[in-house]
């Protein structure tokens, strides 16, 4: 028998998923269950060329802390992946990675220096 999610692609995007699926229809009712179910930061699908796209926070990512100290960014998360996942927006815009991904205290910790905000060669998107 076949599954609704059979008709959908994901795409791990970092700290987004992303969903695309060429019936709206079935990709409208995948999102309306995952909102149903707490999944945060959806953004409803949209039609772009042929196919519907959707996405929502990954969910690890989504809960990580993010502490900022001068040009320092500290990233605290349950898992390794988590915290390399909040990190790529960072990452993207010109952070690089100073320490880590390593385990402290029960957490995975990633340290990142925000190079384009203390060069001022912020890359924007």
């Amino acid at each position: 028998m076949a599954s609704l999610l059979d008709k959908i692609d994901v795409h791990d995007a970092g700290d987004k998923i992303i969903l695309s699926s060429d019936d709206e229809a079935t990709l409208k009712y995948v999102v309306e269950e995952m909102r149903k179910e707490g999944a945060r930061g959806l953004q409803a699908p949209v039609k772009v060329g042929h196919q519907w796209i959707a996405s929502f926070e990954r969910p690890g990512a989504a809960e990580c802390t993010v502490e900022k100290f001068g040009f320092q960014i500290v990233i605290t998360g349950a898992t390794e992946e988590d915290v390399l996942a909040r990190s790529l927006g960072f990452r993207e815009r010109g952070a690089l990675i100073v320490r880590g991904p390593e385990q402290e205290d029960g957490a995975w910790k990633l340290y990142l220096d925000d190079v384009g905000r203390r060069t001022g060669n912020i890359v924007s998107g």
